[in-house]
């Protein structure tokens, strides 16, 4: 049996920009790249800030929740813990990201305009779980 993969999503920058009073603004597209990567993987958010602020993120924006399976604190993950995982972040500097297959998109602040770069990596990621299982 193929061991499941693992994806590893950021929040802060990645999926959301700073504090707005009591709301991150969500990057447009978080839930799409979250839904279509949930189908064919286990997702979880991170965040070197700890575990407490990606399960803010999903009171803030229940419609995740159905997408994510866990939350984590980037320092407290043992590498080891999952088999097959690859990270989606917005910066190449916390140890924890580098010491998997990743991919970089850039930093989200904040307004409607969507780059597109999140649900880019995701698909890109779906296509290559899929070419994995298919091999």
């Amino acid at each position: 049996m193929k061991q499941a993969w693992t994806v590893l999503v950021d929040v802060d920058g990645t999926l959301a920009g700073k504090y707005r009073g009591e709301r991150r603004p969500l990057r447009p597209g978080a839930a799409v790249a979250l839904r279509r990567l949930s189908e064919v993987a286990e997702v979880y958010l991170w965040s070197v800030a700890g575990r407490g602020n990606p399960e803010r993120l999903l009171r803030e924006y229940p419609e995740l929740r159905p997408h994510v399976r866990g939350t984590f604190d980037k320092s407290a993950l043992l590498p080891d813990r999952f088999g097959r995982a690859i990270c989606i972040d917005d910066e190449e500097i916390d140890p924890a990201v580098l010491a998997r297959e990743r991919i970089i998109v850039s930093t989200y602040d904040a307004g409607d305009q969507d780059d597109g770069l999140l649900v880019s990596a995701a698909d890109r990621i779906v296509a290559a779980i899929l070419t994995s299982r298919s091999g």
